[in-house]
C-alpha cells in the first residue's frame, strides 16, 4: 500500500504551477524548433538525449549502479518506443503546422485515452462519471476538427489527428506501466530507462534519414529551443516526483489543467495566436473531461507523467 504525506503546502502549489508552465512552454519551444528547420526525428532524439542525460546523472548520484535486469530492459525499450519516441516525433511534426494552443488541447486528451485503454485491457472498471468525461473529451476533439472555421486552415485536421495519436501512444505506455512495471526499481530510474530506450530507436532512425540536429555548429533558435524542451521536461518531471511523494498523485494530477492552459497562453504570448470560438469551446470541454476522468483516489504512480498521474 503506497502512502503519501498529503502536504499541500506552498512549495507543492508552486511546483504544481511550475510544472504546468514548464510543460506548456515546452510545446511552444517544440514549435519554434520544428518551424525553424529542425527535422522532427532529429529534434526528438536531441530532446530525449538532454532529458535522459539529466535523469541519468541524477540516478548515478542518487542510486547504486547495477546491471539492469532483462525485465527492466524490455520495459524501457517498449516505453521508449511507444511512450517517448513516437509521441516526440508526432508532437514536433504537428507543432510545425498547428497553433501551439491546439497542440496543447490535443495533448490533453491523454487521460481520456488512458481510461479507454484501461477498460480495454481490464485494468479499470467502467464508471459512469468517467465515461461521461470521455464523451465530453471526444466532443472537444471533434470541435477541433469538424467545424469548417475551427482551425486556421481545414487542411490542418490531419495534423490534429497526429497530435492525438501521440496521446494514444503515451496512454498505451501508461497502461503498460500500470501492469508490467518492474518491481524494485525507482520511478526516476525507469523514466531514465525509457529515455534511453527511445534513444535506441531514434539514433538509428536519425542516422539513416540524415536528420541529426547539427549541434557542432553555431547554435541558433532550433538548437536552443530543442535543448529547452529537454531541460524543461527533465526538471518538471523531477518536480512531479517530489509533489507526488509529498502530496499524492491525485493532487499532482492537477498539473494536467495547468499544462493545457499554459500551452494555450504561451502560444498567444510567443506567437500571437488568436483562436476561434470552436477552439475555446474545445478548451473548456477538454478541461471538464479531464476533471471527470481523473481518478478520485490515489493509486501507485506509473512512470509517465504529466497528464494522467495515477
Amino acid at each position: 500500500m503506497t502512502s503519501y504525506k498529503q502536504d499541500h503546502g506552498a512549495i507543492a502549489y508552486i511546483l504544481l504551477l511550475f510544472m504546468g508552465m514548464a510543460w506548456g512552454l515546452g510545446l511552444s519551444l517544440s514549435k519554434i524548433a520544428s518551424t525553424g528547420g529542425g527535422h522532427p526525428i532529429g529534434l526528438a532524439l536531441w530532446q530525449v538525449i538532454v532529458s535522459g542525460g539529466m535523469l541519468l546523472v541524477f540516478s548515478i548520484f542518487r542510486f547504486r549502479l547495477s546491471v539492469p535486469r532483462p525485465s527492466v530492459i524490455g520495459f524501457s525499450l517498449f516505453c521508449g518506443a511507444v511512450g517517448v519516441g513516437f509521441p516526440a516525433i508526432a508532437l514536433f511534426w504537428s507543432a510545425r503546422y498547428l497553433p501551439a494552443g491546439v497542440v496543447a488541447i490535443a495533448f490533453a486528451s491523454m487521460p481520456m485515452f488512458t481510461y479507454l485503454l484501461s477498460i480495454l485491457f481490464r485494468l479499470e472498471h467502467g464508471d459512469r462519471i468517467r465515461w461521461l468525461g470521455v464523451i465530453i473529451g471526444f466532443g472537444a476533439m471533434a470541435m477541433l476538427i469538424v467545424p469548417a472555421g475551427a482551425l486556421p486552415d481545414p487542411g490542418l485536421a490531419p495534423w490534429v489527428l497526429l497530435a492525438l495519436a501521440a496521446s494514444v501512444g503515451m496512454s498505451l505506455e501508461n497502461c503498460y506501466a500500470g501492469g508490467m512495471r518492474p518491481i524494485g526499481v525507482s520511478s526516476v530510474q525507469l523514466s531514465c530507462g525509457r529515455q534511453l530506450g527511445a534513444i535506441a530507436y531514434l539514433l538509428p532512425a536519425a542516422l539513416f534519414t540524415g536528420t541529426m540536429l547539427p549541434i557542432f555548429e553555431p547554435w541558433g533558435a532550433v538548437q536552443w529551443a530543442a535543448t529547452g524542451t529537454g531541460i524543461l521536461s527533465g526538471v518538471a518531471f523531477t518536480a512531479l516526483l517530489y509533489v507526488i511523494r509529498t502530496s499524492g498523485p491525485v493532487f499532482a494530477s492537477q498539473s494536467a489543467y495547468l499544462i493545457t492552459l499554459a500551452g494555450v497562453m504561451w502560444g498567444m504570448v510567443i506567437f500571437g495566436e488568436r483562436h476561434s470560438l470552436y477552439i475555446w469551446g474545445a478548451l473548456v470541454l477538454t478541461l471538464i473531461g479531464c476533471a471527470l476522468v481523473r481518478p478520485r483516489k490515489p493509486k501507485p504512480m506509473g512512470i509517465m507523467p504529466p497528464l494522467p498521474v495515477e
